[in-house]
C-alpha cells in the first residue's frame, strides 16, 4: 500500500486534478487507517486518519492539491514505515517525527477549513436526530471470493448500523451489481469502516439528510429539498459553494524524513501470472501420466515403449525447468517505483530540476538479480544526480533545457537483458580522471591508457573524483562496490561518457543465476563449467608449445593474449596431455584462454552454492551435479581474468 501510495502521489503531483488519483490516495489512507486501527497500530491509525481528511476536502473539491501537501504526504508515508517497525513509539527519532508530522497535518488541516470570500448561509434541512440515508452501489466479483471475502458478514454488519435495504441489479442472469441503501445516524466513517476491505468494488454517496424509507420524512422534507438543489446555481448563474485555496503554511523541513534503511528493501513474495501456474499444473498432470506409462512399460518390458516415455520426461523436464524460472522472474516496474521516488527527493535536496525516462520496464528478470542489483542501480541513479547533472542556471549557459534527465532503458538480447542509466549532465573528464588516479598512486605518470581503461578507473577501490563531500556520494565513491554487486550475479558493467553530454552505465545480466548453459572441461580428475556467454572460441594447442612460452602469452586472431593453466593453478602432479584444448574467455573486451585436458561438452547446469569449506575459494563460483552425481565446478571467469599479468593488457 506504501508503494501504490508513493506511485500515486508522484502521478498526482504531475497532474494535480487528476480524480483517479485523488481517489487512489484517499482510499489508500482509509484503508492503512482501518487495517492499522485492526491490528493495534494505534500511531499509524492516528496519523492517517488526518491526512485521510484532508484528501476527503480535496475529493469534495474544497482543497487544491498542491506541492506543499505532496510533500507532507510522502513525509507521512516514511513515517508510517518506521511505525511498522516502532510501532509502540519508543525510538527518540521517531517520537519527535511523530509529534512534527501531526502538528504539521493539524496544522494544514486548520489552513484548509478557511475559506476565501462570502459564504452563503447554508438552507436548514429538517433532520431527524442526525438520521441518514447512504446509497451503496456494490459490484460483485470472483476477486472476492478467492481473497476469502464473506458478503454476508458486511451485509450483517450494515444492518448493525440501521435500516438496510437491499436490492439486485440482474443483467444477462448474472447479478451486475446491488443497490444497497442504508439508513443510520451513525455517519459515513462507520459505513466505509464496514466496507473496509470491498472498498474497491463499493461506492458510496449520501442521497439525503432523512429517512427516504419514511413517508412521513419524505413530504416533510421534499420541498426543502428542491431549494437545496436550486440553491447550487446562484443568479450569475456560477456556484456559491467556495472552495478554499491550498493553504498559504510554512510546513517544517520534513523532506524524506525517518526511513532508517536507506537501502533497498527486499520482499520475499512474489506475485506469479495465473497462467504460468496453469502451465505448471498441467506439467504436472502430464508427469504423473507419464510415470504411469513408465512404470506399465517397464512390467511389460517393452524396451520401445521405454525409450518413448522416456523422451517425453525428457522433454517434460525442460518445461518443467522453464516454467519453474518463469515463475521467479519479476518485472522491474516495482523497482523502478523507489528510484521515482529516489529522485524526487534528492532533486529538491539539490536543489536541480530532474526528470525521469523509463523504457522497457516490463522486461523480466530472475528474483534474486532484481534484489541484488537494485542497489548498485540506486548508488548509480544518486551520482548521476548529484555529479552528473548540473544546476539549471548552468545548463542555461550551456544551452541545455533547465531540467536534466536521468534515464532507465532496459532491453533483451538473446539470453541477456541490458540495463542502461544515465543522464545528460557533464559527463566524465577523463583528463581528470587520469591525473586523480597518477596522484592516489593507482597508476604510473607514464602509463598510456584508453578511454575505455581510464573509465574503468572509476571502479578501483577507495578511488573517487568527488571534489566536494555531499551528503549525495560523489562519482565513484562506492563504485567499486557497484562492481563487486554485479559479479556477484555474473554480471558485467561498462561506462560510457561524453564530456557535456552525459554519462551511460550499461549493465548486463543474464535473466537466471540458477540455472545457466555451460561448457564442460576436464583438468586432471576435475570437471569444471564455463558459462556459454564468457566463451568466444575453442584451440587445440600442443602442450610443448604452451611450456616455451616463458611470457605466458599465445598469439590469437593477430594479437598476444594471456593464458591459465587449470592443472597449474589447482596444484595437480600428474602429466599433462600431449594435446592440450584452449578455451578463448572474452569479457568486457579483453581476451585471455583458459587450458584445460579435455573439452566434455555442452551442459545445462543447475548451479548450487557451495558450503562454507570452499565458498572463499579462488576462481569457483558455484557448483552443478552431473548425471552419473560427480560434480562440476563453476569457474569464475572475472576472477581468473583478475589474476592474469596486467602486461598482457
Amino acid at each position: 500500500l506504501l508503494s501504490s501510495l508513493d506511485s500515486d502521489l508522484l502521478a498526482l503531483e504531475n497532474n494535480p486534478v487528476s480524480k483517479p488519483h485523488i481517489d487512489q490516495v484517499f482510499r489508500t489512507m482509509h484503508t492503512i487507517k482501518g487495517a492499522s486501527g485492526m491490528y493495534g497500530f494505534d500511531k499509524i491509525m492516528e496519523v492517517t486518519h488526518e491526512v485521510e481528511t484532508l484528501y476527503d476536502l480535496v475529493r469534495e473539491n474544497k482543497l487544491d492539491v498542491s506541492k506543499a501537501l505532496i510533500d507532507l504526504t510522502l513525509a507521512v508515508a516514511d513515517h508510517i514505515r518506521n511505525l511498522l517497525n516502532d510501532p509502540e513509539l519508543r525510538i527518540k527519532d521517531n517520537i519527535a517525527n511523530h509529534t512534527l508530522i501531526i502538528q504539521s497535518v493539524s496544522n494544514y488541516n486548520k489552513q484548509a477549513g478557511v475559506q476565501k470570500g462570502p459564504v452563503e448561509k447554508p438552507l436548514k434541512v429538517k433532520k431527524h436526530e442526525g438520521v441518514q440515508t447512504w446509497q451503496i452501489v456494490l459490484y460483485p466479483d470472483e476477486k472476492l471470493i478467492y481473497r476469502g471475502v464473506n458478503l454476508s458478514l458486511i451485509i450483517g454488519d450494515l444492518h448493525q448500523l440501521g435500516k438496510c435495504v437491499i436490492h439486485s441489479n440482474v443483467e444477462d442472469n448474472v447479478i451486475a451489481f446491488w443497490n444497497i441503501f442504508v439508513v443510520t445516524d451513525k455517519g459515513q466513517d462507520a459505513i466505509t469502516d464496514v466496507l473496509m476491505f470491498i472498498s474497491d468494488n463499493c461506492k458510496v454517496s449520501k442521497i439525503a439528510d432523512f429517512d427516504i424509507f419514511d413517508e412521513k420524512q419524505l413530504d416533510e422534507n421534499e420541498e426543502l429539498t428542491r431549494e437545496k438543489e436550486a440553491s447550487y446555481v446562484s443568479k450569475s448563474g456560477e456556484r456559491s459553494d467556495i472552495k478554499s485555496e491550498a493553504p498559504q503554511v510554512t510546513l517544517p523541513q520534513l523532506g524524506r524524513i525517518g526511513v532508517k534503511n536507506n537501502g533497498v528493501q527486499v520482499s520475499h513474495r512474489i506475485h506469479v501470472d495465473a497462467s504460468k501456474l496453469d502451465t505448471l499444473m498441467y506439467l504436472v498432470t502430464e508427469l504423473v501420466t507419464s510415470k504411469s506409462e513408465l512404470l506399465l512399460a517397464i512390467q511389460k518390458r517393452s524396451d520401445e515403449k521405454i525409450i518413448e516415455t522416456a523422451e517425453k520426461i525428457e522433454k517434460l523436464s525442460k518445461l518443467f525447468s522453464d516454467n519453474a524460472l518463469s515463475i521467479r522472474l519479476v518485472s522491474l516496474q516495482e523497482m523502478l517505483l523507489r528510484y521515482q521516488r529516489l529522485i524526487r527527493d534528492l532533486s529538491n535536496t539539490l536543489g536541480k530540476k530532474v526528470n525521469f525516462s523509463i523504457k522497457g520496464e516490463t522486461i523480466e528478470l530472475d528474483k534474486n538479480i532484481v534484489d541484488i542489483v537494485a542497489e548498485p542501480i540506486m548508488h548509480l541513479i544518486r551520482n548521476c544526480i548529484d555529479h552528473g547533472i548540473e544546476m539549471p542556471e548552468k545548463r542555461k549557459l550551456s544551452n541545455k533545457d533547465e531540467t536534466g534527465i536521468i534515464y532507465f532503458n532496459a532491453y533483451e538480447s538473446g539470453n541477456n537483458v541490458f540495463i542502461e542509466v544515465g543522464d545528460d549532465g557533464t559527463g566524465i573528464d577523463i583528463d581528470y580522471v587520469y591525473r586523480k588516479a597518477v596522484d592516489m598512486g593507482f597508476i604510473q605518470p607514464e602509463a598510456m591508457l584508453s578511454e575505455k581503461e581510464i573509465f574503468d578507473l572509476i571502479f578501483l577501490p577507495g578511488f573517487s573524483t568527488a571534489q566536494s563531500l555531499t551528503e549525495v556520494s560523489g562519482r565513484g565513491v562506492g563504485m567499486d562496490i557497484v562492481r563487486k554487486k554485479i559479479h556477484e550475479i555474473r554480471g558485467e558493467i561498462f561506462v560510457q561518457s561524453k564530456r557535456g553530454k552525459g554519462t551511460t552505465f550499461t549493465i548486463k545480466l543474464q535473466q537466471t543465476i540458477s540455472i545457466i548453459d555451460t561448457l564442460l572441461i576436464r583438468a586432471d580428475k576435475s570437471v569444471f563449467a564455463i558459462p556459454m556467454d564468457d566463451i568466444e572460441a575453442c584451440n587445440i594447442e600442443n602442450h610443448s608449445t604452451m611450456c616455451n612460452r616463458q611470457n605466458k602469452l599465445i598469439p590469437y586472431n593477430g594479437e598476444l593474449i594471456p593464458f591459465i593453466c587449470l592443472r597449474t593453478s589447482f596444484g595437480t602432479i600428474s602429466e599433462s596431455p600431449e594435446k592440450e584444448k584452449l578455451i578463448i574467455i572474452s569479457k568486457q573486451g579483453k581476451k585471455y584462454a583458459i587450458v584445460a585436458d579435455d573439452i566434455i561438452g555442452q551442459h545445462q547446469a543447475v548451479i548450487k552454492p557451495m558450503s562454507k569449506a570452499v565458498q572463499n575459494a579462488d576462481f569457483i563460483s558455484g557448483a552443478s551435479i552431473l548425471g552419473d552425481g560427480a560434480i562440476a565446478l563453476l569457474l569464475d571467469t572475472e576472477k581468473l581474468k583478475a589474476t592474469l599479468a596486467v602486461t598482457a593488457y
